[in-house]
């Protein structure tokens, strides 16, 4: 259950900054667009920075985890 609230909380991250900046996007921005409380959100990340970087590790893993190499990484 706490990978699919992270995950819930991640797609709400992503989600909200495709419509503003991220210093204008708050707890309760992120909270509301996935519907789980404040708690819930602390639960899992001290601050929205460490939601961002616990995003950016996930995709990294998932871009990473088909054995990519350094002559086949695409980026």
């Amino acid at each position: 259950m706490s990978n699919i609230t992270k995950r819930a909380l991640e797609d709400s991250l992503k989600h909200l900054l495709l419509k503003k900046p991220v210093n204008k996007i708050t707890i309760n921005d992120i909270t509301e667009d996935c519907g789980v409380n404040r708690a819930t959100f602390y639960y899992h990340f001290q601050d929205i920075y460490a939601l961002i970087e616990w995003s950016c590790e996930e995709d990294s893993r998932k871009a990473l985890s088909d054995n990519t190499t350094y002559d086949t990484c695409p980026f």
